[in-house]
């Protein structure tokens, strides 16, 4: 973990901020004007406004951080689920495949999710993530995928990273492939970061998702 260079985050729901954009453009000019010159008849709405747009900025400044939904949704359920959380030269960090136990392991809490860095290519399912022994975009192939195949419950998308385009013929062949039959499989290649991101959604919302990653030599 600490030797990796360049490192790509996922980016997660940003937390909020805590700004109000449509009453901060409100108050300067209600304040510009001055109590005498707003109408009466609008004085008492426009005070009570104002009043209201006051203690919801109280309210909201007391807001010290934000909420992850797709962490949320990702840790939802009795079985817990695969997160791509970021990758660098050497490979990927992966999160839910482990968690600390009953004693507290470099300052983590019991029951927390542990990063595990996978060095190379992987296959990631909703709840499992395991290595492949793919160094390239050329490599990836029908044959290779067959764990994707095999896998059960069949899944219902299937993405292929890499940041460096496939051959067109085989990309076809293996879409004509997963497409036929029953299962209708729909195959997607896009770079890296793209497919982590789509599986994480995805698997967030409890779909049937396989992500294959090839990290280039």
């Amino acid at each position: 973990m600490g030797g990796l260079q360049q490192i790509r985050h996922i980016g997660s729901i940003a937390p909020f901020s805590g700004r109000l954009g449509r009453s901060q453009r409100f108050m300067p000019t209600f304040l510009a004007s001055g109590p005498s010159q707003i109408p009466q008849r609008t004085a008492s709405f426009q005070l009570r406004a104002f009043r209201e747009l006051t203690d919801a900025k109280r309210h909201l400044s007391s807001i010290t951080r934000g909420q992850d939904l797709l962490e949320d949704s990702l840790s939802h359920g009795a079985r817990r689920k695969i997160i791509l959380d970021s990758y660098g030269p050497s490979g990927f960090d992966v999160k839910g495949m482990l968690r600390v136990g009953d004693e507290p392991e470099n300052d983590e809490r019991p029951g927390d999710e542990v990063i595990v860095h996978l060095n190379g290519s992987i296959v990631a399912f909703p709840h499992a993530c395991f290595l492949w022994e793919v160094k390239s975009p050329e490599e990836v192939t029908l044959e290779s995928l067959s764990v994707v195949k095999l896998y059960k419950p069949t899944v219902e998308y299937l993405f292929i990273g890499c940041d460096s385009p496939m051959p067109p013929r085989e990309l076809n062949r293996i879409k004509r492939d997963f497409a036929s039959g029953t299962n209708h499989v729909i195959v997607e290649q896009m770079d890296v970061m793209n497919a982590m991101g789509t599986f994480n959604i995805l698997n967030g919302e409890d779909r049937m998702v396989a992500c294959v990653l090839v990290l280039n030599d």
